[in-house]
């Protein structure tokens, strides 16, 4: 038999590539999905996308930090990754809100990574949670005026917010804080060198308001991920296809007695994606408070153009995440598809948490303490990693 020409051979090697599905390597643009872009490490980046700092982030009053158009090795891993929806919830009171996520707010960051891909210098990017560990105290805003023995200085922070870029190594972080009056919420997001991904949000507090109420924040992201593309995709729970969107639970007592429970998106065309697994300080129960609002863990659903939340509006007074104007059932197999994620952390007053709670029955007030929480995104299946061109 002949040999074949390696013209002939690079041809049936692409036509063989696009049978398959797999597409040629990409990188993320900017210019098309708006935002700043990031490549990471410096020198052959694995890892591209764009970032938006929060007053600049998508939906009604904001989405946080977010990231567009994110690429692993070539590969489009997301359209999106935010936090539209937002809540702070008290127990035995009338108050509740719906956060505003566009607010950017002052958090320290070495010059090297503001707003830049960079290698930290004497302390890491710190946040108001960050720096909060004190049970019934708040420092303020950077530099910290409150805080013992401080070691920020005004020229340590970051005038007017933006975001925070460091290169760890191994993995990058990016980082910002955005403000709903005296909260002080961190957006937070590692991606490593293996190809997961771990969002964080935290939750602070800068000037103590509410601190003698057991209260609730309840943050909800959404991940827009599309494997290889926005179509042909899909959602599992605990392995099992989803034809229809739903709403579900971490786990079957709502709380780790139960075991975690883990979503996976993948491309129907190859089989491969990311596997999403509650992170440990994401176990609160859905409706802890008892006052109905918050019912739910995760949504599954299919992708609407501008639909970033369960309303289109974000009325300050409006409790309840009304999952039911995400998920009404259409169909979500082999298409487009979107997960909601919910991570939960309560902030106690001692004296009324437990209900009822007297004496040593309650749990030692923390409402200060500052509390992050966030998934694992781990890739499964077989990737077909590219790098400058075809695998």
């Amino acid at each position: 038999m002949k040999k074949l020409s390696c013209m002939k051979l690079a041809g049936l090697a692409i036509a063989g590539l696009l049978a398959s599905g797999s597409a040629m390597a990409a990188g993320a643009d900017c210019a098309l999905w708006g935002g700043n872009l990031v490549k990471w490490p410096a020198a052959n980046p694995i890892w591209e996308m764009c970032w938006v700092r929060p007053s600049q982030s998508v939906a009604a009053d904001g989405s946080g930090l977010e990231l567009r158009d994110i690429h692993y090795k070539g590969i489009l891993v997301a359209k999106r990754l935010h936090a539209p929806i937002l809540f702070a919830e008290y127990r035995n009171s009338s108050t509740c809100y719906r956060d505003w996520k566009d607010a950017d707010a002052t958090f320290a960051a070495t010059p090297p990574v503001r707003n830049m891909l960079g290698i930290p210098g004497s302390f890491l990017a710190t946040t108001t949670c960050d720096v909060s560990q004190a049970a019934t105290t708040s420092y303020g805003s950077c530099p910290w005026p409150g805080l013992p023995g401080s070691p920020f200085t005004s020229g340590d922070c970051m005038s007017g917010g933006g975001v925070s870029i460091e290169d760890m190594g191994d993995h990058v972080v990016l980082t910002s804080q955005y403000s709903a009056a005296w909260y002080q919420y961190t957006g937070r997001y590692v991606f490593w060198a293996n190809g997961d991904i771990q969002p964080e949000f935290g939750f602070g507090n800068r000037d103590g308001t509410n601190n003698n109420l057991t209260h609730w924040h309840h943050n909800y992201w959404r991940f827009d991920l599309d494997i290889d593309g926005a179509g042909n995709n899909a959602i599992l729970a605990n392995g099992v296809p989803q034809s229809t969107e739903f709403t579900g639970l971490r786990s079957q007592t709502g709380g780790p007695g139960g075991g975690p429970t883990y979503w996976d998106v993948i491309t129907t065309k190859g089989g491969y994606g990311y596997r999403i697994v509650s992170g440990s300080n994401d176990y609160n129960p859905p409706n802890q408070s008892g006052r109905g609002f918050h019912t739910i863990d995760v949504i599954g659903s299919r992708f609407v153009n501008n639909e970033y939340a369960d309303q289109a509006n974000n009325n300050l007074g409006d409790c309840t995440m009304a999952s039911g104007n995400i998920a009404n059932n259409q169909s979500i197999a082999d298409t487009d598809v979107v997960f909601y994620y919910r991570t939960s952390v309560r902030d106690v007053n001692g004296t009324d948490w437990p209900p009822g709670c007297s004496g040593a029955t309650c749990e030692p007030q923390n409402s200060m303490v500052c509390k992050q929480g966030g998934p694992t995104m781990t890739q499964i299946g077989d990737w077909p990693i590219f790098r400058d061109g075809f695998e």
